[in-house]
């Protein structure tokens, strides 16, 4: 009975939730996850969720939920994997399923995982420690939970990495102490990586290639791991070449030109389809992202390895010099791509690669700004305002200004839009906000890449405004933009 009137509370919790979540969903095409709090408040418990853009710093939208029957005022949220929250309250382990309005609510069945006093250790709310034998658990699309026991996992457990595909169907990969594993969920299977030493052991991650490959290696055995955790031994091709160790000491390094490993020994490895070619060249400067090989510059592992072929072989009538001319560089220590290969910056000058010529030629930084970063980097320095290296005009500045935090206008909702060439893409459309104070006034710069000129906000008191407050920036927001607050 008592359970029974758990699931009740929680099932209730969710069908108010839902509501809230939805909303905030309807938001720009690429936000940040969304984390959680519980706020424990005069009245009583709240779940808040909070979204933010891109930049980390951006508020997109903020909702919090009573949880009514919820009384246990030392209830705390344990951890999110990005799935699924672990909740603690009552000595007992709930999960709340996420994000929720995908799921068909009225079909769970909640029930508590385990006793607080059963738990030794959790990892990344999957995995839990009782009585010395861990367990996998999850919940099954009733919303029941589903707990598999793995004897063969023993000691120390670590996730790796997870790939999620679905609610109940993704792939972990960890390791104990004797070994490195794949555990495919939907199968409840366990299987072991061959020829891995554990404490030794190194996922690297590939950011430029698609699709997404993962590399996995200890000192001397060398895998390709594609995004669901299938894995290929590349380590014979290595040691075809001569290279039977050290990869644990080798630096690995994933740009736009490709990715590469230095060993550290006049040798530059560099990625070509699904292995390594080895190449005695040298990195430009410590961006790693571009290749000096016999006085010629490359900005693609392809180009380098042609060039290298033909060396070799001159008589391949395709060949075409893949080099860059970067005589126009003013600075070539600092030289780095920030897009595909094409937009170069050397943190003075912007330039874009002519095809033709393949020179770097020299641009306005206008055009290439929002290139540089996904993170904004707010500086203040006495009277200046910085964001991402931009200076903000501030000529209406009494005294030093104080960062009250930024928040999203979404003016148009994210939509698919359908391409001529059988394509899609996400597309939304808003402003970001920005607001500061002088103590005596309040500013906002709107979109502050393109005007870096404030607007003051005549009518509104620097008094008592809370700093990177959700509350606080929607009132400021609301005051200039009354639309919003249809949105809020």
């Amino acid at each position: 009975m008592k359970h029974l009137i758990q699931r009740i509370i929680l099932l209730t919790f969710y069908l108010v939730f839902i509501d809230f979540v939805q909303a905030s969903q309807e938001s720009i095409c690429h936000t940040d996850s969304p984390y959680y709090d519980l706020l424990v408040e005069k009245d009583g418990i709240y779940l808040q969720e909070t979204v933010k853009a891109k930049n980390k710093i951006s508020y997109i939208s903020q909702s919090k939920v009573r949880l009514t029957d919820i009384t246990d005022k030392s209830a705390r949220i344990i951890s999110d994997d990005g799935n699924k929250i672990l909740v603690l309250f009552n000595a007992k382990y709930y999960f709340i399923p996420k994000p929720l309005y995908r799921r068909d609510i009225s079909k769970y069945e909640i029930t508590p995982l385990f006793n607080e006093n059963e738990v030794s250790k959790i990892v990344s709310n999957k995995f839990f420690l009782i009585s010395n034998h861990w367990y996998y658990v999850s919940y099954t699309f009733k919303g029941e939970s589903d707990k598999h026991k793995i004897p063969e996992l023993k000691g120390n457990l670590e996730i790796i990495a997870d790939s999620y595909k679905y609610l109940n169907d993704n792939v972990v990969l960890l390791k104990d102490n004797n070994a490195v594993y794949v555990y495919d969920i939907s199968k409840n299977k366990l299987e072991k990586i061959p020829h891995l030493t554990p404490s030794q052991t190194y996922l690297f991650q590939t950011h430029h290639s698609y699709p997404k490959i993962y590399y996995l290696y200890d000192d001397d055995t060398f895998y390709l791991i594609d995004i669901d955790f299938k894995y290929t031994d590349i380590t014979e091709e290595f040691n075809l070449q001569g290279k039977y160790n050290g990869f644990t000491k080798a630096e690995m390094h994933t740009n736009w030109s490709g990715d590469s490993m230095d060993t550290k020994d006049g040798l530059i490895w560099i990625k070509i389809f699904n292995s390594f070619k080895p190449v005695k060249a040298t990195y430009l400067n410590a961006y790693k992202d571009l290749y000096v090989y016999h006085d010629k510059v490359f900005n693609y592992n392809d180009y380098l390895n042609w060039f290298a072929h033909h060396e070799a072989d001159p008589s391949d009538p395709s060949y075409r010099d893949g080099s860059i001319d970067i005589s126009n560089v003013k600075n070539p220590g600092e030289l780095h791509a920030i897009s595909s290969g094409s937009v170069f910056f050397d943190n003075q000058q912007y330039y874009s690669l002519e095809e033709n010529s393949r020179r770097l030629e020299k641009k306005e930084s206008s055009v290439y700004l929002k290139l540089l970063t996904t993170k904004d980097d707010i500086e203040i320095r006495k009277k200046r305002i910085f964001i991402d290296g931009q200076q903000l005009n501030t000529d209406k500045f009494q005294d030093a200004p104080i960062f009250l935090g930024s928040i999203v206008d979404i003016i148009s909702p994210c939509v698919e839009i359908i391409l001529p060439a059988c394509g899609y893409e996400y597309r939304s459309k808003q402003d970001y906000y920005y607001f500061f104070t002088d103590g005596k006034k309040v500013y906002t710069y709107i979109n502050p890449v393109e005007n870096q000129k404030p607007k003051v906000l005549d009518n509104v008191s620097p008094r008592n405004l809370k700093v990177n407050d959700y509350d606080t920036l929607k009132k400021l927001l609301n005051i200039l933009v009354p639309t919003a607050k249809k949105n809020g």
